[in-house]
């Protein structure tokens, strides 16, 4: 059946996440009508979930990202973090930042910046906002666009923005659904995998520290080359290490299997033993090598200090949490500085989307222009955010990225319907 959106949309918006909600809040308050399609029966589900519920709503700090991160830099020099901030700020939405350029709402809330893109796209004569809209089909016409959902409807535009997300997460609605109608309209995939998902390893030298949650420095190597490192608090589960520095090295821990070498996670916990600065971020896997001797003498002369004082039933006791104290009770000084510092296990494999918070891959960005999200191969259609080959580390970087593309797009369309 053929359905005529309410207020004869300029634009189709495809996905009622970040950058979707974005764009059609910029376009409705600049008097383009647009209808916005999504799937699941509420908007901002993914959103609601960042940051723990918080919502990490971008970083101030450096960009990293990957696939194709020079593009991502392209897109963040056409409208970087001040510009973002504007937009947020336009909206009224106050924010603070944390150490590492983390940046939150003043609330800790982030229902609250869902609240400042859905209320006012709901009271907007300009969007229409339908739920449950299953996108299976897109096609160009004599109008622009045509664009089936599940049960039939047709929606028609001049123009489409596609804001679909990406296979991660699909409990709050991550889908890579939409993939293969824009594949087909003639754009070019990078396989999809998880990316920023738990680690999973061998479980036997860990056994019994489920739950722990230590500071730690890690580093992942693949074969005998350390390939990348991180900091930040690590979580001991019954499958491997979870907690977001790990996570941050899942991207590659999935490369090196896929070409089936060896992967070994190292895991120093000076950070914890107030040898290392506790922090999240990324570290260089050199310096961590050329570190690692250093850290385990250091501790190990802490520990012969402690023994000296405390006698050895209570050297560990206010230093470790129980359960690690446990694990290292009975090693010799020397054993348990190397455990400390130097921990290693096998990486089996990642998890799934179903705990990843984004994924590697999508769509190849050679094909959309860095400076308007406008396709390179098919005249009025847009496309933003996670659908695209860039993924970023945890820390708001890859909702600064939805935001950034949506802005521009939203500009581009703007300026081509006035």
């Amino acid at each position: 059946m053929r359905r005529q959106s309410k207020n004869k949309p300029q634009a189709l918006i495809i996905g009622g996440g970040a950058s979707g909600l974005a764009a059609a809040c910029l376009c409705a308050s600049r008097g383009i009508p647009v209808t916005l399609l999504e799937k699941e029966s509420r908007v901002g589900r993914k959103l609601l979930a960042t940051g723990n519920g918080r919502c990490n709503i971008w970083n101030s700090g450096p960009p990293v990202y990957y696939g194709d991160g020079d593009f991502a830099k392209r897109v963040l020099s056409r409208c970087d973090v001040n510009q973002v901030k504007s937009f947020w700020e336009s909206l009224g939405l106050v924010t603070y930042e944390e150490s590492g350029g983390l940046v939150y709402p003043v609330t800790r809330q982030a229902a609250v910046v869902l609240d400042c893109l859905r209320l006012r796209l709901e009271a907007s004569s300009r969007c229409e906002i339908i739920t449950g809209a299953w996108v299976t089909g897109i096609r160009r016409n004599e109008g622009g666009f045509a664009v089936t959902a599940k049960d039939g409807a047709v929606y028609e535009a001049p123009l489409l923005l596609a804001a679909p997300g990406g296979p991660a997460a699909p409990k709050l609605g991550g889908s890579g659904s939409l993939l293969m109608p824009l594949i087909g309209l003639g754009h070019r995939l990078i396989p999809t995998r998880p990316a920023l998902c738990p680690l999973v390893t061998d479980t036997q030298p860990v056994r019994g520290l489920q739950g722990l949650r230590m500071p730690a420095r890690l580093c992942l190597k693949a074969g005998d080359q350390a390939v990348t490192a991180t900091s930040g608090e690590a979580l001991f589960t019954d499958y491997g290490i979870s907690g977001l520095c790990a996570m941050q090295l899942a991207r590659d821990a999935g490369e090196g299997l896929e070409k089936q070498m060896p992967v070994t996670l190292v895991m120093d916990f000076s950070p914890a033993l107030g040898l290392a600065p506790q922090y999240m971020g990324r570290l260089n896997p050199d310096d961590f090598e050329a570190r690692a001797p250093e850290s385990r003498q250091r501790l190990q002369t802490m520990l012969e200090e402690r023994e000296r004082r405390l006698g050895r039933p209570y050297m560990y006791l206010g230093l470790l949490p129980r359960l690690m104290a446990e694990r290292v009770q009975g090693l010799a000084i020397p054993e348990a500085a190397q455990c400390l510092t130097g921990l290693e296990l096998f990486v089996t494999g990642i998890k799934g989307y179903d705990q990843a918070q984004a994924a590697a891959g999508g769509l190849d960005c050679a094909d959309f222009d860095p400076a308007t999200l406008a396709s390179r191969l098919v005249p009025g259609l847009y496309v933003t955010g996670e659908a695209l080959n860039v993924d970023g580390d945890c820390g708001g970087f890859n909702l600064l990225f939805a935001w950034a593309t949506a802005i521009l797009a939203a500009r581009h369309i703007i300026s081509s319907s006035q």
